[in-house]
């Protein structure tokens, strides 16, 4: 007798959380995927050891879970602010291929949402990765001048993205943009779940946004 062993498929179509934020689920091959997460280790071996390393930072009187890598613009705590550069070390540049991603991901987001607005011109990114079990709590992205939209991208285990009291399952390869009224949204996610990715022992996430005024309309 020969047993067939079923997998039970939740359908995940790309949906609008609130107005201006979207999620696009399994938005990257695993292949993407690999290649990214490879990507953004090989960034933190460079600056490994220098003052613009991949840190947990530490905010008012605690220190974050999440261990944060800045691009293109340093985010930096007590007070807030962005930097150029950190005690004459320069912030690693946003590679070049993010702004291909983020292309690709507002095109689609649009086509669910047209309030996610424009294009960003991606100057700033940050890799976070979170230990299993860990995540950060609700927060507004502010220190940016400009409105365009945020483009999120996950990696590894599992989490819940929470936007204005909504819940999103987010899986490695998934996409989330928020922008236009979501812009300024608070959100935040819960602990990275244990045993939910072969890709990573934890959870990466890349965002990425624009600074300054924009400086085009995207399409």
């Amino acid at each position: 007798m020969r047993y067939i062993e079923h997998v039970l498929v939740i359908p995940r179509p790309p949906a609008r959380i609130i107005p201006g934020a979207v999620h696009l689920p399994a938005f990257l091959s695993p292949d993407e995927q690999e290649k990214l997460v490879d990507q953004a280790r090989a960034i933190a071996r460079e600056v490994a050891g220098t003052p613009v390393a991949m840190r947990r930072p530490q905010v008012g009187h605690g220190q974050m879970d999440a261990w944060l890598l800045s691009l293109g613009w340093f985010w930096a705590t007590n007070p807030y602010r962005m930097l150029k550069e950190v005690d004459g070390h320069q912030v690693p540049p946003v590679p070049e291929n993010f702004q291909t991603i983020a292309d690709e991901v507002m095109e689609r987001a649009r086509q669910i949402d047209p309030l996610v607005g424009p294009t960003p011109t991606i100057q700033t990114a940050l890799v976070n990765f979170y230990p299993p079990g860990k995540g950060m709590g609700q927060h507004v992205d502010a220190e940016e001048e400009s409105e365009n939209a945020v483009v999120s991208l996950s990696f590894g285990q599992d989490t819940i993205f929470r936007i204005e009291g909504h819940d999103v399952l987010l899986m490695s390869g998934d996409a989330v943009v928020f922008g236009g009224p979501a812009r300024r949204a608070r959100h935040g996610v819960l602990g990275a779940r244990k045993g939910t990715s072969p890709l990573l022992n934890g959870r990466l996430n890349i965002t990425m946004r624009q600074m300054g005024q924009p400086l085009h309309s995207g399409t």
